[in-house]
């Protein structure tokens, strides 16, 4: 698989405008998950932008190093409260949508826990054939790039 290394201005520009598209459509976000590990820094960028009333992470993981595991492992739960039974805008942000998977997984955990809750998703990135598209995304690389982002390298 090819490799493609984004650097940091380039991934900047990228979270800017993914977070640019969600405030045109939608004036005030309340809550930004982010997804743990790779949502991070897209999510931080982000949310400079939004300005959301809350931050929070959630820690989901699919891949050990750079291979696919088999099953999603939860090892950082959302607060139960987080949501209580207010009528949120929440903004799920993780760094690419690649298959789906993980994204599909946390908006189920999110809905299960407030069905209220108007759930948005942002990622930069996506690839070809991905089976979750994000609500709001800039640039779709092909499914056979394995994408290297900046807080990746050592």
């Amino acid at each position: 698989m090819t490799k493609v290394r984004i650097d940091w201005v380039n991934f900047h520009h990228a979270c800017f405008h993914t977070a640019r598209k969600v405030k045109e459509k939608h004036e005030h976000i309340n809550t930004i998950v982010a997804l743990a590990r790779g949502g991070l820094v897209p999510a931080r960028i982000m949310a400079e932008y939004i300005k959301p009333d809350n931050f929070y992470v959630m820690g989901v993981s699919l891949y050990d190093n750079d291979k696919r595991g088999e099953a999603i492992r939860v090892y950082q739960e959302l607060p139960m409260d987080m949501h209580g039974n207010r009528d949120d805008s929440t903004l799920v942000i993780d760094d690419i949508s690649d298959g789906g998977t993980t994204l599909h997984f946390v908006c189920n955990q999110i809905k299960a826990k407030n069905s209220k809750a108007k759930l948005l998703t942002a990622t930069p990135y996506i690839k070809t054939g991905t089976k979750f598209i994000p609500d709001f995304y800039v640039t779709e690389f092909p499914k056979d790039k394995w994408i290297v982002f900046p807080f990746e390298e050592p």
